[in-house]
């Protein structure tokens, strides 16, 4: 009878040693887990360096380079194709406003007011509808945009402030929005991309896309003028004929290319910082043609096209 106190103390003692042995385990594993996955990315991404992969565009030659004398776009800070041949559509800081542009000349057609403020870091039409992200994670969709008071749907997703969302772009095959999160643009840490089910309007927890920095600088190292910086996602676009995502940096003016089926690394090339000071949107039209729109900083923002030298390789 005496005993039963002893007893129960050390059958405390030993539940508390497993819930702990239990807790570290898998903590243990899930770092396991991730080293994995990222060996794995990391893997992929330099056996692609070295395939022979060929860049379909001149980034030193731009077909145009248009000044975009509106106030509101000094800040351009995201770029989308339209169903409208020759129209773009984009949006800049500070304020839920989409423009629609003219591709040939860069002249304002129309503007679509949803949001007074907010930091908007892309935009993406979906058929009918236009899409605009904030750096906070939270999705817009604007329907019936070309009424005077268009509907207004607001979707929250898991990431936040801290994920800082920089890029937007519509993936066809999976139906979905791809996120580009820039991160803590001074570490090495991975960069990811997530997606957006249109279907179900909701996040999708593994990352579709991950991108180590470490990678990107080996393939292309600093230049002695730049600084020490790492690949941090601005924007985003999907290739309308090989499928293959863009995803262009401010940090260090860097575009790199994504295989879509592994995510591995097959291209990085330098951005012009004259002509780019800031690259911040891009998009395809459907023929291909590549366009990268820029902040201005002290100047107008600016909207840059790429015509294509060769033809993509075709999506499997």
């Amino acid at each position: 009878m005496h005993d039963r106190p002893n007893e129960r103390l050390l059958a405390s003692g030993q539940a508390f040693f497993r819930v702990a042995f239990c807790r570290c385990f898998w903590r243990a594993l899930s770092a396991c887990f991730a080293a994995v996955v990222l060996c794995t990315v990391v893997r992929a991404q330099s056996e692609a360096a070295a395939s022979g992969y060929v860049f379909p565009y001149r980034l030193q030659a731009p077909d145009t380079v248009l000044l975009l004398p509106y106030p509101e776009l000094q800040e351009i800070s995201g770029l989308s194709a339209t169903r409208q041949p020759g129209v773009l559509c984009a949006v800049s800081d500070e304020r839920g406003e989409v423009f629609f542009l003219e591709a040939s000349s860069g002249a304002v057609t129309r503007r679509v007011l949803f949001r007074e403020k907010g930091d908007f870091e892309g935009v993406e039409m979906v058929e009918k509808r236009l899409f605009a992200v904030r750096s906070n994670g939270q999705i817009y969709e604007i329907a019936d945009w070309k009424r005077a008071k268009p509907r207004i749907f607001c979707y929250e997703t898991f990431l936040t402030k801290e994920d800082d969302i920089e890029g937007l772009g519509y993936d066809r095959r999976r139906h979905a929005l791809l996120l580009a999160c820039k991160g803590i643009p001074d570490s090495a840490h991975e960069r990811r991309i997530y997606a957006f089910d249109l279907g179900r309007k909701q996040l999708l927890d593994t990352p579709a896309y991950r991108i180590d920095p470490r990678v990107v600088n080996e393939q292309l190292t600093h230049a002695d003028d730049e600084k020490q910086h790492f690949f941090s996602p601005s924007g985003i676009a999907l290739h309308p004929q090989s499928g293959d995502v863009y995803v262009i940096s401010t940090a260090l003016k860097r575009l790199i290319v994504l295989d879509y089926a592994t995510g591995a690394l097959r291209y990085v090339a330098r951005l012009d910082r004259k002509i780019m000071p800031q690259p911040e949107g891009i998009a395809f039209d459907a023929e291909g043609r590549l366009f990268i729109a820029s902040e201005g900083k002290k100047g107008d923002g600016r909207l840059l096209r790429f015509s294509p030298q060769a033809p993509a390789a075709a999506q499997e």
